[in-house]
């Protein structure tokens, strides 16, 4: 019965239909914006019947969702425009298409998730599924984990320790594989500290218990130190959202009212961050990053702190408006090009041996190139919806939104019984919950890979 709220949204969204291009009318994207929050209070009032954690991935996803794909259209119906118009119109006339897309691209994915639901329902499940032991030799795992971040910070380079944000450009060779063992390393040990306390174990205890782990105290505070300290909010984030999904699966759950605060706390952060950074270091005056940050963000005017993620749906606007008219569809070409790069050297390799041009490597440089041409100054990123769509067509994203959405809840359906391979995965998830709406949907891919890799290897060498 769940499903015919979705498909009376779904064919009403139909009867909304518009031309792909056409003048921005602020009426309609206020209708279809006010349908799609109808549609989301709908499916978080339903999904508190199944759970009081509200700490999860399918929550973090519809708050990023919505700041990017709706913020912007659902203001400007109201008559105010965003803190760059020059840089977020890149047309107009698609808007109206945009803003639809966006309704029923999320809509299809919500009736996706709780379908995964009203199948399980219909199978006869047991109300304890029975979990393996898994016993791990901590202070042997905590070694190797040291190991990896001596490794890191050896290929990383200089700028890092200098308080500088480049996104990683500058970092030495090998170092972005090496960061990608040390966080799965570092994720997969939060996951195994958290997993072996009881439901509702006191705070004091689980406080206790870490520190007497040394090492992997130590790695976590200087990992989140490192990064904090050169204005890189993403691991930091992803380390959070990490601890904070671990123990709201094992200990108790997070309510709504925490995670409002937890969000608001977080963005504020990040937007001191964002202004305290810098790529030079000798352009950084007296003081920390906060500091900086926080005297910028004084001096700033009317700065929201959700305009950065919301300023994403250009994107999806250049997408609409290049292809398939301008420049025909990529027809999975990057979906494939990002997919075997889970492989080491696998992507380079294949890049080379079909020479692939930059350009079709990933969206994201697909729409730097775009927009910037081949000698671009900056990253101008992706998009989830225009990732799909350049690549598939309108449709194919309808069709990939849903299954994303099956897959979602099949995730969170199995986590919530505490099978630790979907925990694992709903893990990696929630870290790119907020990053995805912005990025690529194949993002958390090759972390969700090798974290089960990893963990394979763990239980075989410790049985």
């Amino acid at each position: 019965m769940k499903s015919v709220f979705y498909i009376i949204i779904l064919v009403l969204l139909l009867f909304l239909f518009p031309n792909r291009f056409s003048h921005f009318d602020e009426q309609y994207n206020f209708v279809v914006s006010i349908i799609y929050a109808i549609a989301l209070v709908y499916y978080l009032l339903q999904q508190r019947k199944y759970t009081s954690n509200w700490l999860r991935f399918d929550v973090i996803f519809l708050v990023g969702y919505t700041i990017v794909h709706f913020q912007i259209p659902f203001l400007a119906s109201l008559g105010i425009e965003p803190e760059r118009p020059d840089f977020i119109w890149i047309n107009k006339q698609v808007v109206n298409f945009a803003t639809w897309m966006s309704a029923v691209s999320i809509v299809l994915w919500m009736w996706g998730y709780v379908l995964y639901r009203n199948k399980r329902k219909r199978r006869k499940v047991s109300d304890k599924v029975k979990q393996p032991i898994i016993k791990i030799s901590y202070y042997k795992y905590d070694i190797i984990l040291l190991l990896s971040f001596i490794a890191f910070l050896g290929l990383v380079g200089s700028s890092i320790f200098q308080g500088v944000y480049d996104g990683g450009k500058s970092w030495g060779t090998g170092a972005n594989y090496a960061f990608l063992i040390l966080r799965v390393l570092l994720y997969l040990r939060v996951v195994y500290f958290f997993k072996d306390f009881s439901k509702g174990t006191h705070f004091k205890i689980i406080i206790q218990k870490l520190l007497s782990y040394k090492i992997f105290i130590g790695v976590l505070g200087v990992y989140t130190l490192l990064f904090l300290m050169s204005g890189d909010r993403g691991p930091v984030m992803q380390v959070a959202l990490i601890i904070g999904g671990a123990y709201a699966l094992y200990i108790r759950p997070i309510p709504f009212k925490r995670l409002i605060l937890f969000i608001f706390l977080g963005a504020f952060v990040f937007t001191i961050i964002r202004f305290g950074r810098g790529r030079d270091a000798n352009e950084f005056d007296q003081g920390n990053i906060f500091q900086r940050g926080y005297a910028s963000f004084a001096e700033s005017e009317g700065t929201n702190v959700t305009d950065e993620l919301a300023s994403s749906v250009r994107i999806q606007y250049r997408a609409l408006d290049v292809v398939p008219d301008q420049h025909p569809y990529l027809y999975g070409i990057t979906f494939f090009t990002v997919g075997v790069g889970v492989i080491p050297f696998m992507g380079s390799t294949v890049i080379e041996t079909f020479d692939i041009p930059q350009q079709y490597t990933a969206t994201s440089s697909f729409f730097t190139i775009l927009g910037q041409g081949q000698y671009a100054t900056y990253g101008e990123g992706s998009e989830v919806l225009a990732d799909i769509y350049v690549n598939f067509g309108l449709y194919g994203t309808f069709l990939i939104m849903f299954l994303f959405g099956m897959f979602s809840g099949k995730v969170f359906y199995k986590a919530k019984e505490l099978e630790f391979k979907f925990v694992l995965i709903s893990l990696i998830l929630l870290t790119y919950a907020l990053t995805i709406n912005r990025g690529m949907l194949f993002s958390p891919l090759k972390d969700i890979v090798y974290i089960l890799v990893i963990n394979h290897i763990v239980i075989r060498l410790n049985k």
